[in-house]
């Protein structure tokens, strides 16, 4: 499914990102682990010796495996979200496109029976208006716009 110019509101890291942070990550644990070996040993302790360079490797490529694995495992779990969204707006759009073809076909057919479709087509899409403002709060005032546009088109439909 192709994401849309709306999912890049929520963007995920880019691979590129994840990389560099990840081996910013261990080149800070591994900086860090060396700094703390020289203010233990030298500093406090007054023992000048060699500093252990393999276990300061290691924490470090430690600390690069587990950022990277956490930072990709975010990147899936939100590029999977904007797939999931972006199936619900098209549903949504799918849903709307239908209720109004069976509002105009209603009113065509029998305008006596056209309150009970309006009533039943305003629950479903207010139903419908509230699951996306709650996953999509920026959408709301479009979703107004759209409303009050609706409603002015045609005095029949109000």
């Amino acid at each position: 499914m192709k994401m849309s110019n709306t999912s890049a509101r929520v963007s995920a890291l880019s691979r590129t990102k994840i990389w560099l942070w990840s081996i910013a990550a261990g080149i800070f644990a591994t900086g860090f682990a060396i700094f703390l070996q020289w203010l233990i040993y030298d500093d406090w302790l007054h023992e000048a010796g060699p500093i252990e360079i393999a276990g300061s490797v290691l924490a470090g490529v430690l600390m690069f495996l587990l950022v990277f694995r956490t930072l990709h495992g975010a990147r899936q779990k939100k590029r999977e979200m904007i797939q999931r969204l972006e199936a619900i707006r098209w549903l949504n759009d799918r849903i709307r496109n239908s209720l109004q073809t069976i509002e105009c076909v209603t009113f065509a057919a029998a305008p006596h029976a056209t309150d009970d479709v309006r009533n039943a087509v305003d629950v479903i899409e207010g139903i419908l208006n509230d699951f996306l403002v709650d996953r999509h709060p920026q959408d709301e005032t479009r979703d107004r716009r759209s409303q009050g546009a609706h409603a002015t088109s045609d005095p029949q439909f109000r």
